[in-house]
């Protein structure tokens, strides 16, 4: 599905579009699917064993119908990029070919855009996919929130992501995909301190919990699409399926490593509320790698600059000043001299 994502233009104002549109009815889906799953739930009177058993049940009815329909009606038919070499298997040559291009990107300066990116949300993606697990046991133990409160709390994560995708969009069009994902780390961290300095016990207001909690709702669905439309500019052409498969790749390598941070500081006697400020940490390790990224559009260009010319042509036209011949002579130029990523 990331594959085709990438695939679907090399525009960024058009990328971060889709991929916030794309983000909206995802959480639009889950808010249905809890919905429907709390009615059915209360309707038969299930105890916790007998809710996942429904839970199951639906998604995999849902994920079968949908999939099943998109693949056959949907999904037109293209060639492949290329052949599987002699004495060689698919299976083998695919991942001699990951590999290699996961070496040459950290290994090649040329490439500091991708690499920097795929270190960066080694760290943020992470603490993203942790904080539904830290957020858990800081609302249990530390607010003493019961089931209900924090399905509450969740629900206002979903509520909120909405608009959050819709507000990524419109922010990342505005000011480019890689300033709106510095934006909303920002936001992310200043939102993560607070609720660790105002969420202390278990006399918090209910009100003030779910403000935070949408605005960790609000943050996921404006991060998670930026850094989608992001990857897709700034990646090869030819390669889209390759590349998106290390990017989540990379985004889910790191997710085992704030909850161990979380529980190695619970057990040296830290405040839980320490534990939760520090998700700032990766967050601010992901803005610090996207900081190093440099100028967004001298990476759209060398991405593009192996693509078609009407590509360079939209990068080049994105600058505004006098620079924009030069670079587009400096991109034009060097297309015989990059470097492939094989």
């Amino acid at each position: 599905v990331y594959a085709y994502t990438a695939e679907l233009s090399t525009n960024s104002a058009e990328q971060t579009t889709y991929n916030s549109k794309f983000q909206g009815i995802n959480y639009i889906s889950m808010l249905i699917f809890l919905i429907i799953l709390i009615l059915l739930s209360t309707i038969l009177q299930t105890d916790d064993i007998g809710t996942a058993r429904i839970s199951q049940t639906m998604a995999f009815l849902t994920c079968t119908t949908v999939f099943g329909l998109s693949w056959k009606f949907f999904f037109r038919q293209r060639p492949a990029l290329r052949k599987v070499p002699e004495n060689s298997t698919l299976f083998a040559s695919g991942f001699q070919k990951l590999s290699s291009t996961f070496f040459h990107i950290y290994s090649n300066q040329q490439w500091h855009a991708l690499r920097y990116f795929l270190l960066s949300i080694m760290l943020s993606e992470g603490a993203t996919a942790a904080l539904s697990t830290i957020s858990t046991t800081y609302l249990t133990h530390v607010l003493e929130m019961n089931s209900h409160q924090i399905g509450k709390a969740f629900l206002c994560v979903f509520v909120a992501g909405i608009p959050g995708s819709k507000l990524g969009g419109w922010v990342g069009v505005t000011i480019n995909p890689l300033r709106s994902a510095l934006l909303c780390l920002i936001v992310f961290m200043a939102n993560t301190t607070l609720a660790a300095v105002f969420m202390k016990s278990p006399e918090t207001s209910a009100w003030v919990i779910y403000v935070f909690c949408a605005m960790w709702g609000v943050c996921l669905g404006w991060l998670h699409p930026t850094h989608a439309a992001l990857y897709c500019t700034i990646i090869p052409r030819g390669q889209e399926s390759e590349l998106m498969g290390l990017y989540i790749f990379s985004g889910a390598l790191l997710a085992w490593l704030p909850p161990f941070f979380f529980t190695l500081l619970n057990e040296l006697g830290a405040s839980m509320s320490i534990g939760l400020a520090s998700l700032n940490v990766f967050f601010a390790g992901g803005f610090v790698f996207l900081l190093c990224i440099g100028d967004y559009w001298d990476a759209v260009g060398f991405a593009l600059v192996r693509g078609r010319e009407d590509d360079v042509d939209y990068a080049v036209n994105c600058h505004v000043g006098s620079k924009n011949n030069e670079k587009k002579s400096l991109w034009l130029g060097g297309v015989q001299h990059l470097p492939e990523i094989t």
